[in-house]
């Protein structure tokens, strides 16, 4: 083969590596292994070497100093990646499960990179929403059975509104994190309150009762003997039974306290309350307020939990008494503001969805259901994840 010939072909293999680029990091690697014939592992091993020797070196220099802190700035961010690649290997040593975890999920993003044809394909995006405002506000009507109520919302306590868009919509925690799940189509936001929180003080308020007739009863044994004694046990055995059963499965109707934003239909699905029904309406008409002091407390200045307010600016007009408003999140300030940031990216439609939400993605792919676990994984996002090992194996996931 001439040397022209080779040329060539270097510069064949450039452009198709062009065309498929990912990253810079990948970019880097490859032209790294092309000139010096290592692995990547290869390479970052006598890179630690090298960095160990420069940092002992001057630790010999300087005795009893901590290079971390040394004016050297070069020395010193050695110092600080070498204890950082420690960190790594001492958390792989002290949780292996979920080290291996990780390992496996980095070969699995190598492997499907590799196959660069499936990773970066573009599929058809036709199920995701492409209506108008007014078009999906009529449709919200059809499905509430009636017409909307506009309101102006004013509150003294909650006045600092969120802004609707993430600055890094790939940033951020995944499953458990700014209090949102998602399964590709739909994303839920809990409710404050509802029909789980009243269930729970209800199952506690029955394992109380029973202890309390429990201690009663042995105090009247003592008293009186065991006269009565099947009627006062019976009493408290059911309580407690009632109790841990409804302790146990109160999660049955965690579903009808969320908020539901349908990335495939452009609307929200309010939570039910306690003696109403939800309605839906266009995510547009969504609002987040945060309040501006912890305002959820005991009457004696206790413990206090901040909580924002997800007001609906549309409501049916069957709703004649109240205007609807939803206590949500329940930790901090900035989860309540990600929380609803990320559920108006979720819903712009000319963005992917954000790796943050993977995990989540890849949990409900797992057990094969949706995101209310009433009915099965969105068979749109199912081209998306890897059916072996329930992985998001493409580049973007619409």
């Amino acid at each position: 083969m001439s040397s022209d010939d080779k040329s060539s072909e270097k510069s064949s293999e450039l452009d198709d590596l062009l065309d498929n680029l990912i990253s810079d990091e990948d970019l880097e690697r490859y032209f790294a292994e092309q000139k010096d014939g290592l692995t990547h592992e290869e390479r970052e091993k006598i890179k630690r070497e090298n960095r160990v020797n420069a940092i002992n070196q001057w630790c010999a220099e300087n005795p009893n100093r901590d290079p971390t802190r040394s004016k050297d700035k070069t020395i010193k961010q050695l110092a600080l990646d070498e204890e950082a690649v420690v960190r790594l290997e001492e958390f792989r040593k002290n949780n292996p499960e979920k080290a291996a975890e990780n390992k496996r999920r980095a070969e699995n993003r190598s492997k499907y990179f590799d196959d660069r044809q499936t990773y970066r394909e573009q599929l058809s995006r036709d199920y995701l929403h492409k209506d108008s405002y007014e078009t999906r506000l009529r449709k919200a009507e059809a499905l509430n059975g009636c017409g909307f109520k506009t309101r102006t919302f004013k509150s003294k306590r909650f006045t600092d509104e969120y802004a609707a868009e993430l600055k890094s919509p790939n940033s951020g925690s995944t499953l458990e994190g700014h209090w949102v799940r998602g399964d590709g189509q739909q994303l839920a936001i809990s409710w404050f309150g509802g029909w789980s929180n009243l269930f729970t003080i209800l199952g506690f308020g029955c394992t109380s009762l029973a202890l309390l007739t429990f201690l009663f009863h042995i105090f009247a044994i003592f008293m009186n003997g065991f006269e009565y004694f099947w009627v006062m046990a019976s009493i408290y055995v059911t309580l407690f039974g009632l109790g841990f059963f409804t302790l146990k499965h109160r999660a049955i109707l965690s579903h009808r306290d969320n908020f539901y934003f349908n990335r495939h239909t452009g609307l929200v699905k309010t939570p039910h309350t306690l003696f109403r029904k939800p309605f839906y309406l266009p995510y547009e008409d969504i609002v987040c307020f945060g309040a501006n002091e912890r305002n959820v407390g005991s009457a004696r200045g206790g413990s206090r939990v901040f909580v924002s307010l997800m007001v609906p600016l549309k409501y049916p007009k069957h709703y004649r008494f109240t205007k609807p408003t939803f206590y949500v999140g329940g930790s901090n300030r900035q989860w309540d503001s990600l929380a609803y940031a990320t559920a108006m990216t979720f819903m712009d439609t000319s963005i992917p969805l954000g790796t943050h939400l993977y995990q989540s993605i890849e949990h409900y792919f797992k057990i094969d259901k949706d995101i209310t676990e009433k009915h099965g994984f969105p068979e749109e996002l199912k081209p998306y994840l890897d059916p072996a090992d329930c992985q998001v194996n493409r580049q973007e996931v619409w």
